[in-house]
């Protein structure tokens, strides 16, 4: 409903499924993993009290991932603040999933008035509710981030909950590193050396060691395929014997 199927301008365009804003209930929540920083601008509508409508511009939130997306909105209403209460007061856990969206709806969740319908026929034509399952049912998933530094979450490749996926995809991107929730390192590739790379930039700077820390040659690759025949961390050596480049630039 939020994201028309995952085919609205939020969803394509910020990975961004459930329409939410940059500023909520404090903008901040327990296990958010919004970067603060990454923002999609657009014009939206919102439905007064009395029935009329209003277009107004608004920052949403953008997102390097869909998994992101879900993981941010599944935090936001289990642990959302209005005062010293939880906004969604006896949302986690309800099984009821049309309490659960009055709830969502009384929290302040949609500023439509008929949210609720709309979000229970969509449950009902789907059976959705087949996948409802009890407090003690429920637990906490861990979501594995694939990047090639913590910090940079534009390089991220994926997000897993499967810790075998999420290891498959960092050996297929030398380099890169599989993160867990908090920013831990979980598992790095351990590159089968020589191989490949593909540049696409013109001035890839060569340095004399493996990052930023270490001088530029004053040297670049241009465009190009080179071997590789070392990798730390993020970086590689070059077999030509000219230093070495950042693989977070390359294919």
């Amino acid at each position: 409903m939020e994201s028309g199927y995952g085919k609205t301008e939020l969803a394509q365009k910020a990975n961004n499924c459930f329409g939410m804003k940059c500023s909520l209930s404090g903008n901040r929540w327990p296990g958010s993993v919004w970067d603060q920083r990454s923002v999609y601008q657009k014009a939206t509508q919102e439905q007064n009290p009395d029935g009329s409508y209003m277009t107004v511009v608004a920052d949403f939130r953008k997102y390097a991932c869909i998994e992101d997306s879900i993981a941010d909105h599944s935090a936001y209403l289990t642990g959302a603040m209005s005062g010293g209460k939880n906004r969604y007061e006896g949302l986690k856990g309800c099984t009821d999933y049309r309490k659960a969206a009055q709830i969502i709806k009384n929290g302040g969740y949609a500023t439509s008035h008929t949210y609720v319908e709309k979000l229970c026929a969509i449950i009902e034509k789907w059976n959705l509710q087949q996948f409802d399952a009890g407090e003690e049912e429920v637990s906490t998933l861990e979501l594995y981030r694939v990047r090639s530094t913590w910090e940079n979450a534009a390089s991220q490749k994926g997000a897993f909950y499967n810790l075998d996926n999420a290891k498959a995809c960092a050996d297929e991107n030398p380099g890169y590193t599989v993160y867990n929730s908090s920013g831990g390192e979980v598992y790095t590739s351990e590159c089968k050396v020589p191989f490949t790379v593909k540049v696409g930039i013109p001035d890839l700077v060569i340095r004399t060691g493996p990052g930023v820390d270490y001088a530029a040659t004053g040297k670049y690759t241009g465009i190009g395929l080179f071997t590789i025949v070392e990798v730390k961390g993020s970086w590689g050596r070059l077999k030509s014997g000219a230093g070495w480049i950042s693989l977070k630039y390359t294919s």
